[in-house]
């Protein structure tokens, strides 16, 4: 255990004696492997918030159940009680037309005057069937849809199941998509860091050369090049989070009023702490790599 020690203690000591002597390369790695990683993070961000935002609309899916103008108050209450007694309805709500007029003048203010121009108020009553959340509220909203058709105080049922299985189908492909994406890039970006260090193995070699002439083993004389692509993997995983997290907070803070509402759908959460941890771990594994090729690519140096 003391000679493990003894190593990583040389190791480490070696490494930020690079850093100090040489930053330019090392800088220079950290900074690519950073910018690439801030890409990552930007996609994490926005995979991120899409998937809690198509969670939290499954847990308040509701199917809207609109009613024919005059009809009958006897055959919307029984339709309301009928729906309320299907399984998987959490609760049924009432919906005037003042209380649509009310709505509609909240969630577009711009447009709250249009009713007034018309004359008359042209949103209908409706029943809002609120969902108990879980995997049945498929099968609960085709039966409702289906009860509700039938009466025939009922002009329309529309409910986002299908929109949130599209999104969900398009979060996939994302998801897929930008793994594979990411993985061959992190590929070339290991293959360019590498060769930025492979300069400071060369600047070396022949404090390498006198190492192994003396008996040094060849993975001694590459522990501080690894521990180094280490170090610039973390510090360009870290830089990356904290990056994102300011673009983030930037952006919120300057966009007007029309985007700040697209923002917060697709950034309205930060990084989350799991997602950030495994970008700084990426980061590490890839300054880990990238320094391997290097010292193994240097052949003139390490034999």
């Amino acid at each position: 255990m003391s000679a493990l020690y003894a190593h990583v203690r040389y190791f480490v000591a070696d490494a930020v004696d690079e850093w100090r002597h040489a930053p330019g390369p090392n800088v220079l790695a950290t900074a690519t492997i950073a910018a690439v990683l801030f890409v990552a993070g930007a996609n994490l961000l926005v995979v991120a918030n899409l998937s809690q935002n198509v969670a939290r609309w499954r847990n308040d899916l509701r199917v809207s159940v609109y009613l024919v103008d005059g009809a009958d108050p006897a055959a919307i209450e029984t339709l309301r009680a009928g729906l309320a007694g299907l399984q998987g309805v959490a609760r049924v709500d009432v919906v005037g037309k003042d209380e649509a007029l009310k709505r509609f003048r909240e969630s577009f203010p711009d447009l709250g005057d249009v009713p007034a121009q018309l004359g008359s108020n042209p949103l209908p009553a409706s029943l809002e069937v609120i969902l108990t959340p879980g995997p049945a509220s498929r099968t609960a909203a085709a039966a409702i849809g289906a009860s509700a058709r039938a009466s025939v105080a009922v002009e329309d049922v529309r409910y986002d199941q299908g929109f949130l299985d599209r999104i969900d189908a398009l979060l996939g492909v994302a998801r897929w998509g930008g793994g594979v994406f990411g993985a061959v890039v992190f590929t070339a970006v290991a293959f360019v860091v590498a060769g930025v260090l492979r300069l400071t193995v060369y600047t070396r070699r022949d404090e390498i050369d006198i190492m192994l002439l003396v008996g040094a083993s060849p993975s001694f004389v590459r522990g501080p090049f690894l521990v180094a692509g280490l170090a610039q993997g973390l510090g360009g995983g870290i830089l990356a989070v904290l990056a994102v997290e300011a673009a983030r907070r930037t952006a919120r803070t300057y966009a007007g009023a029309p985007p700040a509402a697209l923002l917060d759908f697709l950034a309205g959460r930060p990084v989350p702490a799991g997602a950030a941890l495994a970008l700084v771990a990426i980061g590490g594994a890839l300054g880990v790599v990238s320094a391997w090729f290097a010292v193994r690519g240097a052949r003139l140096a390490i034999r």
